[in-house]
């Protein structure tokens, strides 16, 4: 949970051997996968209730990909 207002970095790493490739945030919304952007870190300089929900980083390398989850409470 992060104060309306604040804040809050969500961090994606992962020790896959080879290394990963790429990382890829999305969001649930409304049931279904919203892309946002790719990178290990996804910033919110100044969250709102609009931020609140389940985000998915997929770390993805040439033998696979691996999904992972947190929920963002406003």
């Amino acid at each position: 949970s992060v104060l309306e207002g604040s804040s809050v970095t969500l961090i994606c790493s992962s020790d896959a051997n080879p290394a990963v490739l790429n990382y890829t945030w999305s969001r649930e919304s409304e049931g279904q996968l919203e892309q946002l952007q790719t990178g290990d870190t996804l910033t919110f300089n100044r969250t709102n209730l609009k931020h609140r929900g389940w985000y998915h980083c997929t770390a993805q390398n040439q033998h696979g990909s691996q999904n992972s989850s947190v929920m963002l409470d406003i």
